[in-house]
């Protein structure tokens, strides 16, 4: 038996009543259950509130269980993050993009005023503003995978105060450039591969 569309809403709302609050982390406990419930009403000829109330008996702790473990900091998603780098078709990128900046002169367009460091820091702050207005302002949703994979952000921005100043700020190598590019392009596409897979998983349930 499929459920109905106010089946599938009747579960988000509990989950969110049950500060599910990750909507990508909700969608798969959703897709979880109401594989279960959909068996359950099936095999045991049940409607599905009956179906749904004994399944939520006996595995409610372990669902929400494991959506604590999902809470506070996390490196899980800045390892999808670089899983996602380590594809084929990544080297291709880097080698055409240390190419770029090798025969392009880009040290010519810092100065003490406006380093290297310091676009770095601009990208990195768009970035996370964008993010936060998209989620918080106009989704008023949280991600979890994306969410979490800030922490990117973060540990891209420190690397960059340590090793500039040893390989210097006002003519940086090529490629330093071009490892610290390569990083904010990769998360930039990692980011927006996420919010097209989101949608996808999303229109499921519309």
């Amino acid at each position: 038996m499929k459920l109905t569309k106010d089946d599938i809403v009747f579960i988000d709302t509990y989950l969110i009543k049950n500060e599910v609050i990750y909507v990508d982390i909700r969608l798969e406990v959703l897709d979880h259950i109401a594989l279960a419930v959909e068996q359950k009403m099936e095999v045991d000829n049940q409607d599905f509130y009956d179906a749904f109330k004994d399944f939520m008996v006996q595995h409610k702790k372990e669902i929400l269980r494991n959506n604590k473990t999902h809470s506070g900091f996390n490196l899980h998603a800045a390892q999808n993050f670089l899983l996602f780098l380590i594809k084929p078709y990544w080297l291709v990128f880097v080698v055409v993009l240390f190419l770029f900046f090798k025969y392009v002169k880009v040290n010519s367009y810092f100065s003490q005023n406006f380093t290297f460091g310091n676009l770095i820091f601009v990208m990195i702050a768009s970035i996370a503003l964008f993010q936060f207005v998209y989620f918080y302002v106009y989704l008023k949703k949280r991600f979890y995978s994306i969410e979490k994979s800030g922490a990117v952000l973060a540990i891209i921005y420190f690397a960059q105060i340590f090793f500039l100043p040893i390989v210097g700020k006002e003519n940086v190598p090529t490629i330093t450039i071009t490892i610290f590019s390569f990083l904010l392009f990769g998360y930039v596409v990692f980011f927006i591969k996420e919010i097209i897979k989101f949608n996808k998983h999303q229109f499921n349930y519309i």
